[in-house]
């Protein structure tokens, strides 16, 4: 297909998915064009600096004579573009699919699948291939501060993409990393998650045992110790399996030093040469992280130097633990964490660093689990080690069937009977004036910013006040 296809047109267009598959095909020299209901940035700039048209919102008129329409999973039956295609049909695909005709098919894929650790752990592995010399493709589902981008078509043998159980489109409704074909897969955690898709972690547990079953033989697959799911999944895997994490692991990191802002870490395994590395990064899921990163490379044969080396050199994701405002006493982080796992380690990691400041924590519930009562009676356990807890009105809360809504009232509630200083509010304007009307600028205070989405700007709007507002 991909050698008949010259324009294609893109429905959905703006998703960090298929913003990059856009860009992707445009680099590899197709006509390329689209549509979305929410255009905005940063993905409407980057697809207007690499030059593709987008419309916004939907209309038949948009679509032209394609050679081929890419359907996002966020489209559904009755959007007038997508029964356009049907109606008239025009060779279509998902992005999945998409994925594998032009770029994954002939490459030697290598999937890091999981609830939390995705993002990070896709680009340090992308990070090291590059580093030792592989030109690896890849595609990451944030944007790497190495290379300032969230993907690259290298000519090396390895592909490195972030394997999403998320369903690929509605005429297919089986996960994207199914349609991936791996050769490796990195597993790091399974919780249950999506609740839009599925109805049980049973469910998600499935779809990660036929994962595990297309790993070739001559694969590798990787997942994290201590997660009694993946203990099973893997358990009649037809290639080899390794776990990492702690002490018992096949692949096991130990920390050994604190200094500054760097961590010193062991990788150990009794089939290879211990590997000392050094990470600016912190936090245990961070730890786990990079241990899965340098096992799976290991297992690669890539060298020890090249791994340490590109450990070193590797500063993170956007989103990530990302450092937006530094000043004396104050630090402002954005994270993409939203599940409450995700939370506590976030949290634990920043009050583990920073044992002398006060934490202050603003979480967003936004995804489509966090905006269930799925997680009701877990949530307010997960910000054990904030200080102060602002927490905004569930993002659209009225698009979630009423008798499945999370009660964030009764959420506050539970936070404040642990003894903590929580407040709801119902605007990030509300949240920032009143952070910097109670900060003290004196005391040490790291602010985590947690959510999965755009949080309103929150980010931006804090760190503007902080700047102009405060005498620090």
């Amino acid at each position: 297909m991909a050698k008949q296809t010259k324009k294609i047109y893109m429905i959905g267009i703006c998703g960090v998915a298929m913003g990059t598959l856009a860009g992707m095909l445009k680099a590899r020299g197709y006509q390329v064009a689209g549509s979305d209901a929410n255009v905005y940035p940063p993905m409407s700039e980057k697809l207007k600096e690499w030059g593709i048209d987008i419309h916004n919102g939907y209309s038949q008129s948009h679509i032209g004579q394609p050679d081929l329409v890419i359907i996002g999973n966020v489209i559904s039956r009755g959007n007038e573009e997508a029964e356009a295609v049907l109606d008239n049909k025009i060779p279509y695909l998902s992005m999945a699919q998409a994925l594998y005709e032009f770029f994954l098919k002939g490459k030697e894929v290598i999937t890091i699948s999981g609830t939390h650790g995705k993002t990070t752990t896709t680009a340090l592995l992308s990070h090291i291939l590059e580093v030792a010399g592989e030109k690896p493709s890849f595609l990451i589902g944030g944007v790497s501060k190495n290379y300032l981008t969230n993907f690259k078509l290298g000519q090396g043998r390895y592909f490195v993409i972030e394997g999403d159980e998320y369903d690929s489109a509605f005429f297919e409704k089986i996960p994207e990393f199914i349609l991936y074909r791996p050769h490796h897969t990195i597993l790091t955690s399974l919780e249950f998650d999506h609740a839009d898709i599925y109805t049980s972690l049973d469910e998600i547990k499935l779809w990660f045992k036929r994962l595990v079953n297309i790993i070739p033989s001559n694969g590798n697959i990787l997942f994290i110790d201590g997660n009694s799911h993946l203990r099973e999944i893997t358990e009649k895997a037809f290639s080899v399996c390794y776990s990492y994490g702690l002490a018992g692991a096949d692949f096991h990191y130990e920390v050994t030093n604190y200094r500054d802002s760097l961590t010193d870490l062991k990788i150990i395994s009794k089939d290879f040469e211990t590997i000392n590395l050094q990470t600016s990064l912190f936090g245990v899921f961070n730890f786990q992280n990079i241990a899965a990163a340098a096992a799976m490379c290991m297992l690669l044969g890539i060298e020890k130097a090249s791994i340490e080396e590109a450990v070193a050199s590797f500063t993170g994701v956007k989103r990530r633990q990302e450092l937006l405002y530094d000043h004396r006493h104050l630090k402002i982080y954005d994270d993409f964490a939203h599940h409450p796992t995700s939370i506590k380690f976030v949290l634990n990691g920043m009050k583990k660093r920073f044992p002398e400041a006060a934490l202050w924590a603003f979480y967003e519930p936004r995804s489509s689990t966090s905006r269930r009562s799925i997680f009701q009676e877990e949530l307010p356990l997960s910000f054990v080690d904030a200080d102060k807890i602002f927490i905004k009105q569930p993002y659209k809360l009225t698009a979630i069937p009423e008798h499945e809504r999370i009660d964030i009232a009764r959420v506050v509630d539970a936070i404040a009977d642990q003894g903590k200083e929580v407040h709801l509010f119902d605007s990030v304007d509300e949240i920032v004036n009143n952070t910097f009307l109670t900060i003290n600028p004196d005391e040490p205070t790291i602010i985590i910013i947690m959510s999965n989405g755009g949080f309103d700007g929150i980010g931006d709007k804090m760190v503007q006040k902080a700047v102009n507002f405060l005498d620090i």
